[in-house]
Parts: structure tokens; sequence; C-alpha cells
């Protein structure tokens, strides 16, 4: 197949194997998604059919020599070049799941991790369908679908809970690279993205647990002044107090404190040694830490009960309350009679049934929600508008002694000066090789410098919004990236390598598309000056907002209390109730949030 000889040419070129190709005949289509074999077939189609109009030959027909020389000559800002660096990105990740190759560059995940036999995993999910009527249906079992789920469950009510992805095992947690993790948990094997200028990865969780189960753990409460913007915005009013006390109870399940200093790792420690060296304010990350062993995998599910997530935090005390928790359960359709939402129709194991509720609570993350509620007929102008995300970008700096950057908590140190001026913060982060911000953009003969490596990921709070559209033909959302936007991004790229620069850093590569060091901060500032926003290499993270919450149906989807605006018993518990960016890792904002949602949800109910 066509895939397989691009993938296979481009290893040759890039990495002199061929072997990346062949764990994808192996062992990675057999497990993709209909939507994500489409767009790898798309983007080796394209890279395959481009060389013809400059070289006469196919890129699979051409020599080694000449398919590298068509690479470096690739403009970085068109469409060929995002083609290549999508298969790229996944040749380079699976080159590293090759303990050989992992080894040349000192990475052995493999002996640090502990003995399966002392990482079991709660098994929640249901083995037999649902039955009989619920008080509540919730839709999703992330940061809001969870903790709603275990308020209602608490309170007595009859709960059932439908998660669209599979329950993670643990021989699967402690047995299976991190690649390979994040093809089963991520919606689309995490090859999701916005449609626009630039085009932007845009990764979210499809696994029990929600993206929480594959997130970096990072808990803040919301700055100063956001209740504020908030209300301006949409006229929502959120009850301070109210929402401290459940920030508090969540931080309290849930175990968040400080990253201790011998779970901080080389990366975070190069970070504080740049910031103090500035004068920058700065500390470790609050988190929700277990017995965390400083694995360094937190984004594709921690392997051993490091970080309390969503099913140890919640689902499991729910489900000894009576909550029934059913996995690999996509809901497609809110059902209505009258205008009051009385059940789903949710697809289990092939069949479609019928689940009736006295209320319904949609959780399914702010991509889902729009779309599920659409599907069911709601409306509304402002449904699937007004999304905010968090763009990111990658820093990578060369440091002249061993960091080893991968070893401790995965994002465990924080820079926080820009956050007021340039809703900007900074994170120590540095996941496995060859997969988001370790990959940054670098070379790839630097990559022997792994052991070397340190990274800081920048994190933009946007002032622009892009949509959820109910269909989907390309990329998740529509989202172009503003002018003002790209310019928080510029300036956290800036501090970052001043910060590496700081601590000792050779070189530092910016998060351009075209692999270029600067070995100063004044020729990356250079580099940036030209930079337009496609030169830029972005993730994007925390996706929010698109059924806000607000005082009328004039300016959002929700009322102060989660209810859709027109129905009854429909509410919406996720990140997409949040007026407007929370500027911060959202995750403990969405969790207090839910808790009051629920408690609306059970004030309306009456009782059990």
């Amino acid at each position: 197949m066509r895939l397989l000889r691009v993938l296979e040419a481009l290893s040759e070129a890039e990495l002199g194997t061929r072997r990346p190709a062949e764990v994808v005949g192996e062992r990675v289509l057999p497990i993709l998604g209909p939507a994500p074999r489409r767009a790898l077939n798309l983007a080796a189609r394209l890279v395959d059919l481009a060389p013809l109009l400059g070289k006469w030959r196919t890129f699979t027909s051409m020599r080694i020599e000449d398919r590298r020389e068509w690479l470096r000559g690739l403009k970085p800002t068109g469409l060929v070049a995002d083609m290549v660096g999508l298969l790229e990105f996944l040749v380079l990740a699976l080159y590293y799941v090759d303990r050989g190759a992992a080894e040349s560059i000192g990475y052995r995940r493999w002996e640090r991790l502990p003995p399966l036999s002392s990482c079991s995993q709660p098994r929640l999910s249901s083995s037999r369908g649902p039955r009989g009527r619920y008080d509540v249906v919730v839709v999703g079992s992330g940061a809001g679908g969870a903790v709603a789920a275990w308020r209602l469950a608490s309170l007595g009510y009859r709960v059932a809970l439908f998660e669209a992805g599979p329950e993670p095992r643990a021989e699967e947690l402690v047995g299976e690279h991190p690649v390979f993790r994040a093809l089963k948990y991520y919606w689309d094997a995490g090859l999701t993205f916005t449609w626009g200028t630039p085009v932007v990865s845009l990764p979210y969780g499809k696994v029990l647990g929600g993206t929480v189960t594959v997130n970096s753990g990072t808990m803040f409460r919301v700055p100063g002044g956001v209740l504020e913007e908030w209300r301006r915005a949409t006229g929502a009013r959120i009850d301070p107090g109210k929402l401290g006390e459940a920030y508090s109870l969540v931080e309290g399940r849930l175990g968040v404190r400080p990253v201790p200093e011998e779970l901080l790792g080389g990366n975070a420690r190069v970070m504080r040694e740049g910031a103090e060296a500035l004068g920058l304010s700065h500390g470790p990350v609050r988190r929700p830490l277990g017995d965390c062993r400083g694995l360094g995998e937190c984004a594709f599910g921690c392997p051993c009960r490091g970080k309390v997530d969503m099913r140890l935090g919640f689902l499991a005390d729910a489900a000894g309350r009576g909550l029934e928790v059913f996995a690999g359960a996509e809901v497609r359709r809110v059902l209505f009679s009258n205008g009051r939402a009385r059940g789903v129709h949710v697809e289990i194991g092939g069949s479609l049934l019928e689940v009736e509720a006295r209320a319904v609570v949609v959780a399914a993350g702010a991509l889902s929600t729009p779309r599920l509620l659409r599907a069911s007929g709601v409306g509304g102008r402002h449904l699937g508008r007004h999304l905010h995300i968090h763009p990111a970008a990658g820093v990578s700096g060369v440091m002249p002694r061993r960091v080893e950057g991968w070893v401790g908590t995965m994002q465990s140190y924080y820079v926080d000066d820009l956050l007021e001026e340039h809703h900007t913060l900074l994170l120590a982060t540095f996941p496995p090789p060859g997969i988001g911000y370790s990959a940054a953009s670098l070379p790839v003969d630097e990559l022997s410098s792994y052991p070397r490596l340190a990274s800081i990921g920048v994190q933009s709070s946007d002032d622009c919004t892009g949509s959820v559209s109910g269909f989907r033909l390309a990329g998740v959302a529509s989202y172009d990236l503003c002018p003002d936007d790209l310019e928080k991004v510029r300036a956290g790229v800036e501090l970052a390598a001043e910060i590496l620069f700081a601590a000792g850093a050779e070189r530092v590569y910016p998060p351009l598309k075209r692999a270029e060091a600067a070995r100063s901060v004044g020729e990356l500032r250079r580099m940036l000056s030209s930079a337009k926003p496609r030169a830029y290499k972005l993730s994007a993270y925390h996706p929010m907002s698109t059924a806000r919450m607000a005082d009328g149906p004039d300016s959002g989807v929700v009322d102060g209390g989660g209810r859709v605006f027109g129905y009854e018993g429909l509410y919406v518990a996720d990140a997409s109730v949040l007026p407007s960016t929370t500027r911060v890792n959202p995750q403990l904002t969405i969790n207090a949030l839910a808790l009051m949602i629920a408690d609306n949800v059970a004030q309306d109910l009456g009782g059990p």
C-alpha cells in the first residue's frame, strides 16, 4: 500500500532504516480508525506525488540521496511540508520504540518500570449492558463527567456513565510503550488538528477518565480577575466562595500538592537554574500526586498510579457507591419528550440501545459536546462557537552536561512572569523521544544529544476564538491564530530561550518548522522576527467554551447551573461551559464547576 511505501522511503532517507514503516504495518494500522487512516493515506499520496512537478519522479521511486535533497529543499510553510511533518512524527516516534534505537540516545524507560504485580488498576467498567431506568445518565468520564457522576452517586442517585473510549488495563500501562498507548487512548490516534492558519495539532483523550488520564496533571486555580472577565463576557456569575470550596474538595480528593524535589528531574532543575539567574517568578507545579516514580509518561496514561486521575480519584469511589460505568459506549443522541431530556441512544458492542433517565449530563468535552447536542436537535447560535484553546510550542536547548530530562515528573516546574501581561505560562515538560515537545523542531541528527536536552513548553491563553461545526471534513475545529496571540507565543518562546541560555545552553531550537539552532538570544529574536504564523510548529491543548455559561440564550448555551437553555433535564458539565479562557491549565476549574453543576442537578431532581 502507498502509505507503507512512502513511510519506508521517508524512514530510509532520514534514519537509514525501514523499521518504523514495518512497525506501522505490524502494530499501528490494525488499531487505527477510519479518520486517522484517511489522514495518513492522504498525506502519503500528496508526498509521493509532489516531486513529479520538479523531479519527474515520485518520492518512492527516487534514490535515497535525491529524496534527502528534495526534503531539504521543501518550503517549510507549504502544505507538502506539513504532510511530510505528519509522516515524520509517526516515523520518529516509532523509531525510538525499538530498544536499540532508544538505548543509543540514552532513553531506558524499562529500567525504571516497576513490576506489573505492584501496579494493579481498578476495573470499573461493567461487563453487562445497562438495564432499567436511571436517575441520571452522564456522557463522558473526564474532568467534568467523572466528578458529576461521583457527586450524584454519593447523594444516592442511580447513575450510569458512558465513555466512548476503552478502559486502560494495567498490562497496557506498564508493558506497552507510550507511543502505542497514545494510539489507543487518544481520539483518532492523536492525529487530530484544527484547520486554519496555521494547522495546529490538538490531541485529546478517548479513554476512561477522559483527557485527564492522558494529561500532564497540572493543577492551577484561575488567576484573580478571571471570574470578572467571564461576567463581562457572558453575564455569567460564579460565586467565588462556592468555587473556592469546590476547589478545596477536589484538591483534597486528588491529593494535589507541589512536586517534591526528588521528583522534579533534571529538566525542571535546568528551568529553575535559568529562572533564578534571571530573577524570574518560578516554582514547582501543583499536581495530583499518588505513588509517583518519576517515569515521565503522564500524558500517555500513568503506568503505576503515580498520577491520581479521574479513575483513581473519583470513579473508583463512585463505583463503590453504585455508579454503573460503561466503557466503549458512544452516545449518539440525547432523547427528548416535550422539550425534556428523557435518556440517550448509546452504541455498545455494535448495538444501539435506548437508555432512559430523568436527567442527562453531557460531559463529552468541548469538541464532542457541541456535535452531540447538534445531532440531538439542540440548536442555538452560540453552540460550537467561541472555541478557546491554549496554543503551545516547545523550545529545546542542548546543555553542556547530562540532563536526562525524561527522568522525573513529566511536567513539574513553571515560570509565570508572562502570565499577567501576556497570558502565557512556561512549563518544564519533557515527554519520551519523538513525541510532543521533545521532538520540538530538532533536526534528526540532534537527537543523539538526547541525554543533554532540556525542553520548556510555552502555553498561551488565546484572545481569538474558533468554532466546532456539526460535521468533520478537515480537522476537529476551525481556528486561525490571530496576530496578538502569535505575539504571546513569541514572547514565551523568547523567554524560554533566555532561561535555557541562562542555565548554560550551548544552542537553542525554537519551534519553527525549519529546524535551525540559535546560539544566542539575539540570534533567536532575529529568527522569530520574520517568522509568519505558518512557520511555527504548534500544538494546542485545553479546548473550552463551546457551550458557554451565560445569563441568557443571547450570550451562551447554558445557565450558571449548567442547564441548557430551552430544555429541561439537560445539563452540560465539562470545559464547554467555561465562559472564556481560564488562562492556565483548566482541569481543576472544570472539576470544581462540575461539582457545582451536579449539585444543581440534584436540586432540580428533588431527591433520588
